[in-house]
């Protein structure tokens, strides 16, 4: 009897173990929902973003960022490895529309899609249906000329800059771009970001070789200072100086962070001889954001950085550092470039992406590199044939391989014509 008495009690003493086991474990805190993203911004750039997250994790998601210089390798290498980030956020629409096609990315759900405003967000035809892949975070204006404010906009030695690691050689392209797009309008400019256009015709050629006369109007000194020059200038502080051999320069809106408010803008086709003409059209770049792997918190993150709260968080900023977005957000307060900008972006008839960064990315990194062999000898016609056939040759090979383009490049900002 006393046998039994302590198996029953061994037994009950088990069960109540076994309670409170269950018990803790139902206690235990669930995981907080979190999300993941690779991006663009180190710097002060990186901790503004941060501030803006810092709102979106007061709903309770986490969200691990992770800014790099060098985001494509970081990407490819991410994605290879099958451990891509939630979202990944890009400038390059032609790596993104190479993502699309091979199957990375997730659809954008409709209340996204419906804020994602062309020329930023092209629909892909993928696997036979129409959807849209990205969406602008924030966005730039690049047919752009920096000068003093006690200095014209259309005279004076430029200020060139091509050094950006990896990449160098991209503040060329804008130019040649630029060119292409005042001098012959969005619907050529269209054609040749497209694919449509050949690298060799009259067109393309003309924008070259127009660039090669504008950077030696000065004797040839821009073309060679552009090569040992970063583009933001080799301390970071600019490329334009007050006691320096150049007095303006070709940039992205972007620019106004390194200036006071003794430099200002001049759109490019009022400011570049040659390039006056009546299209209102702009050349644009944008931070375009995508899914790689769908979760309620990544829609949710993709929600909120494309809504009001998280753009009027972004543009209480520091004035110099407040981005644009691709509608206009608030008040500019005493900011005259922000206002400009904004106005442009907003008052334009048409805005045309960055071609080269619409383009398949084997385009566009010879496109950059033959840049810089150009500003070598930039009236050298003989080296300017042989580039563009280079150009030509790697745009018909990245076609045969099934490279995808975007269908349109340019279109009337949200809410224009």
């Amino acid at each position: 009897m006393k046998r039994t008495a302590g198996v029953v009690r061994t037994v009950v003493a088990l069960c109540l173990l076994a309670g409170l086991a269950l018990s803790a474990s139902g206690c235990a805190e669930e995981p907080k929902p979190s999300v993941s993203v690779l991006g663009p911004w180190t710097g002060d750039e990186e901790e503004s973003f941060e501030k803006v997250l810092n709102e979106f994790r007061k709903t309770g998601v986490d969200v691990d960022y992770e800014g790099t210089t060098s985001l494509r390798e970081t990407l490819v290498a991410q994605v290879q490895a099958g451990s891509p980030p939630d979202i990944a956020v890009l400038n390059s629409v032609g790596e993104l529309t190479e993502y699309a096609h091979d199957g990375e990315l997730i659809p954008l759900p409709d209340a996204i899609r419906e804020r994602s405003p062309a020329p930023w967000a092209p629909e892909l035809t993928v696997g036979g249906r129409k959807n849209t892949y990205w969406t602008p975070v924030k966005v730039d204006l690049k047919s752009v000329v920096w000068h003093y404010t006690d200095r014209s906009a259309g005279k004076g030695a430029w200020c060139l800059g091509m050094g950006s690691g990896a990449t160098s050689g991209w503040p060329g392209t804008d130019w040649i771009e630029d060119i292409l797009l005042q001098r012959s309008g969005p619907a050529v400019y269209e054609q040749w970001a497209t694919g449509e256009l050949s690298w060799e015709s009259e067109e393309v050629r003309d924008a070259w070789e127009t660039w090669g006369r504008i950077i030696t109007a000065e004797g040839g000194r821009a073309g060679a200072a552009a090569l040992r020059n970063g583009f933001e200038g080799n301390d970071g502080k600019g490329l334009l100086k007050r006691k320096g051999e150049c007095v303006r320069e070709h940039q992205g809106s972007f620019a106004r962070r390194l200036y006071d408010q003794d430099v200002r803008f001049t759109p490019s086709a009022k400011a570049v001889g040659g390039l006056a003409n009546e299209r209102g059209a702009y050349e644009v770049s944008g931070d375009m954001a995508a899914m790689f792997r769908d979760s309620g918190s990544a829609r949710e993150l993709l929600t909120f950085l494309t809504g009001d709260a998280a753009r009027e968080t972004w543009a209480g900023m520091d004035e110099r550092s407040r981005p644009f977005f691709p509608v206009s957000v608030g008040p500019y307060g005493d900011a005259w470039a922000n206002r400009a900008v904004d106005r442009a972006l907003t008052g334009a008839r048409r805005l045309c992406l960055d071609a080269s960064d619409v383009m398949p990315t084997g385009v566009r990194g010879a496109f950059y590199r033959a840049v810089l062999e150009f500003l070598t000898a930039p009236g050298d016609e003989e080296l300017l044939t042989g580039l563009l056939d280079q150009l030509e040759h790697e745009a018909t090979r990245q076609r045969e391989r099934g490279a995808g383009h975007v269908p349109s490049v340019c279109a009337a900002p949200a809410g224009g014509e």
